[in-house]
């Protein structure tokens, strides 16, 4: 090919193949995930199963920091404490963020009680299991003097569960495929007590129980696809 010859022509491809590029660039920009509104406490029963809301319990306040940066990452926070006929006791948050790219991801749990002075005894990946599949979720074990607190919790990025952040990567790279950045949710039980077996076994009932108290939708929004066939 005679590349002085046929200059033009291939200026004009590179013009095209140039402009084509910037319209898919521009088609792909992420956008937040168009969602009906919403409220969390309106999600959350109040009464399920065997449990109901204990009022005795009243959560840790977070320190001014840390409460600072949770009000860049969620929108929307229900902090609530239930307790059974054994007198086992489940505090529960549920957080919302509206947009879960780089600059405003969900933080990891065992970060953020270190960021309040807890001393991380036990981080581990486990699973919920329910009726029809399961749920990945991360387990902690914090204590700070003598509070011990077991906790089990996981992330969604719109219908996904993703724990780690090669998970939460790919979740967003295949919605920024399509042009849209997902929201997300933190879902975190935790109990106080040194006994972290029977911790964990009490909070996955409570989740259970949950998530077989809410209709479909709210399940999948809470715990993702594994958890639409029910708990």
């Amino acid at each position: 090919m005679n590349l002085s010859t046929n200059a033009p022509m291939l200026r004009w491809i590179a013009g095209v193949a140039m402009l084509a590029c910037a319209m898919a660039s521009y088609a792909l920009r992420p956008a937040p995930v168009p969602k009906a509104g919403f409220s969390l406490e309106q999600m959350i029963p109040e009464r399920f199963g065997d449990w109901v809301l204990d009022p005795t319990v009243v959560p840790i306040a977070p320190t001014p920091d840390v409460q600072a940066n949770l009000d860049k990452l969620y929108s929307q926070l229900v902090s609530r404490a239930y307790v059974n006929a054994k007198g086992e006791r489940i505090m529960l948050v549920v957080a919302y963020g509206g947009d879960q790219s780089d600059s405003l991801k969900a933080h990891r749990q065992e970060v953020c009680y270190q960021a309040q002075g807890f001393a991380i005894r036990e981080v581990r990946s486990d699973a919920l299991a329910l009726s029809g599949g399961t749920v990945p979720l991360v387990r902690v074990h914090a204590q700070n003097r003598q509070r011990s607190e077991p906790m089990s919790y996981w992330f969604t990025m719109g219908e996904h569960v993703a724990i780690g952040h090669a998970e939460r990567l790919f979740t967003q790279i295949a919605y920024g495929l399509g042009g849209e950045l997902p929201d997300g949710l933190l879902v975190r039980v935790s109990s106080v007590t040194d006994d972290t077996a029977l911790a964990y076994r009490a909070q996955d009932r409570f989740l259970q129980d949950l998530l077989q108290a809410v209709p479909a939708a709210t399940r999948v929004r809470l715990a993702g696809t594994g958890a639409r066939a029910g708990a």
